[in-house]
């Protein structure tokens, strides 16, 4: 019997009783709401088989009077088209899908599959909207519930357009951005209001209403591939959703997926160095794409990578925010340690560590990530997720702790040698133009005719608190070589060159250099951001180097001010301002920009 019809027949035998008992006025109230509400609840049934569940027990109050369920967990999802899902969504995806794990609906084409927007439904695929396909976000929440406690629930928000780039997700640059995208752009950016950071904001506020946002899911770059500033627009992106939704960022960090893999032919790979800088802008940890299987595009994952890939976000979620080490050996730890114990760090670039962890049974793990890492001075260098990054020029120790599942605590120290020209062959690019050779051990450079190779700085060097850019040689150079400066990230954008010419000491006055080419050509160099030095030679043959320094020493020596620990003792913490000479500086109103030291410690003047 239809539970409406049940209704009517109870409530006709109790009519004549309650009647009497109560006003016409607030009878008929009662009644339209009931039968109001049930109709929506009923017709919500009948056309998805798939009641909304809104989570209530445990909870705290929400906004609207409702309960919020503190074991339902939401992550807000955005992007483009890995975000959205771009393979087959296959049989084995849409089986036996755990009902903890939800998605809300939040697009009016979601009324095509019978489900509505600011609903919970089981997250059978596709999850973005009516129309896409496998996503990160499927096998990233079917892992979550599989590694939580049978009280826990998983719920996924989700905003995320197929070659959108970031600002069609900023609050206030989507506007531009819609008016310069293409009818396609502009039609799926309808789908969401032609807003879609506001609708993220809209269904995150409801998300709210019914659990606690734990964290943002961001896998977008592809359509700014090697954009230097990327990384500053995600951050707005991140901090705005941040206050709009009223949350804390030490409490919703961001994970961020890399770009598909050079490995599996990503031929938006480069632009992961980017996304690893986002760690060092906000609460955000990176999740590796290594070993997620590649489409033949070279953009996007095939179904199985696209399930890998959510397992890889999974696995970082959970070791982040909840402490589980994910598909981490059940077993004590024998020892760690590193192929390198005095590694070499380029200042502007991070690189990845390698802290292998000994098990048991004999096999070994990376666990550069999971670690604990104590810096004995950090304004030498830093490490975050196991991506360690160098500030200024020198060396500092570092003791690194790994707890493995058994509560063990295995440590091991070692040292960074931070420095702006590393001369280890993973740190020279050879083929910034044309495809030179490089010899480590006699730092020999064959640029070849009209060729380029040096450094790049993904984070960007900040040269202005030297005097002097120094090129030491071996031998007097016959390649016509100059010293190449560029301060955005591609050798064809303006530029200073610097010709060596006949010396064996090059010293570039960096304060007094201009442009040479370019649209700035005259204009003097903004040192303070320099993203590639090359070395340029005008035929064939090598340039043998000897060394390659920053200094503010006139005599052109190396800086031989050292570098202070965090815990070395500084005899009396007198507020005095020292120039890198050891002169005291009289009066520290209106500094020039450059390197100082006060109380023991280097600080800049930009």
């Amino acid at each position: 019997m239809d539970f409406q019809i049940l209704f009517f027949h109870t409530f006709a035998f109790i009519l004549p009783i309650n009647l009497l008992k109560m006003k016409k006025t607030v009878f008929y109230i009662l009644l339209m709401v009931f039968l109001g509400g049930f109709r929506s609840y009923s017709a919500d049934l009948r056309a998805t088989g798939d009641v909304s569940i809104q989570y209530k027990e445990n909870g705290l109050e929400g906004d609207k009077g409702q309960a919020v369920d503190s074991t339902f967990h939401i992550y807000l999802c955005f992007g483009q088209s890995n975000m959205e899902g771009n393979a087959d969504i296959e049989s084995v995806d849409t089986e036996d899908v755990d009902k903890r794990f939800r998605v809300m609906s939040v697009c009016d084409e979601d009324l095509k599959m019978g489900r509505t927007p600011g609903n919970w439904y089981t997250a059978v695929p596709p999850l973005c909207r009516y129309g896409a396909k496998l996503s990160v976000a499927d096998y990233f929440g079917r892992t979550m519930v599989d590694n939580l406690p049978e009280s826990c629930k998983v719920g996924v928000v989700m905003v995320a357009i197929g070659g959108a780039g970031i600002d069609c997700f900023d609050k206030a640059g989507y506007e531009k951005y819609y008016e310069q995208a293409d009818e396609w752009q502009k039609y799926l950016m309808g789908l969401y209001g032609g807003n879609p950071y506001a609708k993220l904001v809209e269904f995150g506020k409801k998300a709210k209403e019914h659990g606690i946002i734990k964290g943002i899911l961001l896998h977008q770059g592809e359509s700014n591939n090697g954009q230097a500033d990327w990384p500053e627009k995600v951050e707005k992106i991140y901090r705005d959703l941040l206050c709009d939704l009223d949350l804390k960022e030490e409490e919703v960090p961001m994970f961020a997926g890399e770009m598909l893999s050079g490995a599996e032919g990503g031929v938006c790979a480069g632009h992961n160095e980017y996304v690893g800088m986002l760690p060092w802008l906000v609460n955000a940890h990176v999740v590796s794409s290594e070993g997620c299987e590649g489409a033949s595009d070279g953009l996007h994952f095939t179904s199985e990578g696209y399930r890998e890939m959510g397992r890889h976000y999974a696995r970082v979620v959970l070791n982040k925010v909840y402490g589980i080490p994910l598909d981490m050996p059940d077993m004590p730890v024998t020892n760690i340690d590193m192929p390198d114990k005095d590694l070499e760090v380029q200042i502007g670039k991070g690189q990845k560590l390698e802290l292998m962890a000994a098990f048991e049974d004999g096999h070994t793990e990376d666990v550069s990530y999971m670690a604990e890492y104590e810096i004995e001075n950090t304004e030498v260098a830093d490490i975050k997720d196991g991506e360690v990054r160098g500030f200024s020029q020198g060396r500092t120790g570092v003791k690194a702790t790994y707890t493995d599942a058994a509560g063990k605590m295995s440590s091991l120290s070692f040292t960074l040698n931070s420095t702006c020209f590393p001369f280890g062959e993973e740190f020279i690019e050879t083929a910034l133009f044309g495809n030179g050779t490089y010899r480590e051990a006699v730092r020999a450079f064959f640029p070849g005719e009209n060729g380029q190779m040096g450094w790049k700085y993904t984070y960007g060097l900040d040269m202005s608190g030297y005097k002097y850019l120094v090129l030491k040689l071996d031998k007097v150079q016959k390649v016509g070589a100059c010293i190449m400066l560029y301060t955005e990230n591609n050798i064809w954008s303006d530029c200073c060159q610097y010709p060596v010419g006949g010396e064996v000491l090059v010293a570039v006055p960096l304060h007094d250099i201009t442009y040479t080419s370019g649209e700035l050509q005259g204009e003097p160099v903004d040192v303070s951001r320099v993203m590639i030095v090359a070395l340029y030679a005008g035929q064939s043959g090598v340039i043998d180097v000897a060394d390659m320094y920053l200094t503010n020493n006139d005599d052109y020596s190396p800086d031989a001010v050292p570098v202070f620990s965090m815990d070395s003792k500084a005899s009396k913490a007198d507020g005095i301002v020292y120039g890198l000479s050891g002169i005291r500086i009289n009066g520290t109103d209106n500094l020039p920009k450059g390197i100082y030291i006060r109380d023991g410690k280097k600080f800049v003047v930009r």
